[in-house]
């Protein structure tokens, strides 16, 4: 059993990375000790998990030069106190803050007791190729001095390693839902879901836009989430003509609505089961969560072709279908592509079906007893058995540690 710790900025928020990081401290809870620390202060958006520990830094999560130094000491404080070995970190500056305070780790304390040496695990979400050149620049010098760089899917590993780095390639998972109903019957619903923050990056307005031009009128563009981009949002419904209601998605909303706001929900499979098809119109996506909870219930996405993450998950009309965007289209054609995929889409029952199967299917990939084998293997190498040696010190047990001079320099 070795001691994990999972960091995150803010464990009040809703957002992907956080929503990975609370399956795993779940999932690695029974074999492991699980600590989540959150930069910011709050309350676990997910809950609490029983058996893990919940601890917050209380910093600044902005990224200025003062905020990263107290980052790194607070960081190497708890790594000490705690006998943390091995820390998961979910975003690029925490990723170097982590990596620095696991410099002061390892030897003996002051009463001269092995300390362990806290190894740290990179996981990058942001895509490759969505970063600007000058922070994939200073990305390539830095992240050679990681313990692990984990990313989520094959096309930006071979990024990296044309770099010459050497990732570790663990994708993000979902609980299987096995023993109940799965499928969720989409050839026979008739809304189109998209599950997200409403941001910029997310482009929900492509969205919007393409429903509208589609001529859609089989069902409902159910948008569920919440964020900065709700009213301007609103105002795009009005202006086009599209009648908004916003609440639940149940019997009290109008039959003539075309353009259902849920809000921000934290179990999502209610509106995937009754959706004909999830759309995805993001600007960039490393392993979207939303699409893997889609694969789960058998409910395709159509998706624009974005590279990384929708490359990865999507084969065009096998398990998604994936827009005709040029890599030069402006949003006139990013939303006629789109649109005429939705037409396509609305009647056509029997390609549905095809791929709501081949989705459940390669679900399987992404399974929790897929993938957590992965985690767990790579944790006992950072910290294999008969390197941790217990010392016993006033009759408490106290775990051994690597020499600092072990330190490995590999990436994967």
């Amino acid at each position: 059993m070795a001691h994990v710790a999972l960091l995150i900025q803010d464990i009040s928020a809703c957002g992907g990375v956080e929503k990975v990081m609370h399956g795993l401290a779940r999932d690695l809870r029974d074999s492991h000790q699980v600590t989540l620390v959150s930069v910011r202060e709050g309350e676990p958006y997910w809950g609490r998990l029983e058996g893990v520990e919940y601890r917050t830094l209380g910093l600044p999560a902005t990224g200025t030069r003062k905020n990263f130094r107290h980052w790194v000491t607070h960081l190497r404080r708890l790594m000490l106190e705690a006998r943390i070995e091995v820390m998961v970190s979910g975003y690029f500056a925490f990723h170097l803050a982590a990596q620095l305070a696991a410099r002061g780790t390892g030897g003996r304390d002051e009463a001269g007791n092995s300390r362990p040496l806290t190894r740290v695990i990179a996981q990058e979400h942001s895509a490759y190729h969505h970063d600007r050149r000058a922070k994939r620049v200073i990305k390539h010098l830095l992240y050679r001095h990681l313990d692990v760089l984990q990313v989520l899917n094959e096309v930006d590993a071979e990024c990296w390693r044309r770099r010459g780095l050497q990732p570790t390639v663990i994708p993000n998972y979902l609980d299987d839902l096995a023993e109940r109903e799965t499928r969720a019957d989409c050839e026979r619903q008739a809304d189109v879901v998209m599950v997200g923050r409403l941001a910029p990056i997310k482009r929900v307005d492509l969205a919007i836009r393409a429903f509208a031009h589609s001529g859609y009128r089989r069902g409902r563009l159910v948008l569920v989430g919440d964020g900065p981009e709700r009213e301007s949002l609103l105002a795009l419904c009005h202006e086009l003509g599209l009648k908004v209601f916003q609440g639940a998605n149940d019997d009290s909303v109008p039959d003539d609505t075309r353009v259902l706001f849920t809000g921000a929900l934290q179990d999502v499979s209610r509106e995937l089961r009754r959706a004909r098809l999830l759309l995805l119109t993001s600007e960039r996506e490393c392993l979207p969560m939303n699409v893997l909870e889609a694969k789960r219930e058998g409910l395709p996405c159509l998706s624009r072709p974005v590279r990384s993450g929708p490359l990865a998950l999507i084969r065009h009309d096998v398990d998604g279908v994936l827009s005709a965007e040029a890599d030069s289209a402006g949003e006139v054609e990013i939303v006629q592509e789109l649109a005429h995929e939705l037409a396509r889409l609305e009647f056509d029952d029997h390609r549905l079906l095809h791929l709501s199967k081949a989705a459940r299917e390669s679900f399987a990939h992404y399974s929790r007893d897929a993938v957590l084998p992965d985690y767990q293997r790579l944790i006992t190498r950072l910290v294999p058995a008969d390197s941790r040696q217990r010392a016993f010190v006033n009759g408490v047990s106290v775990s051994g540690s690597h020499s600092p001079h072990s330190k490995e320099k590999a990436h994967g």
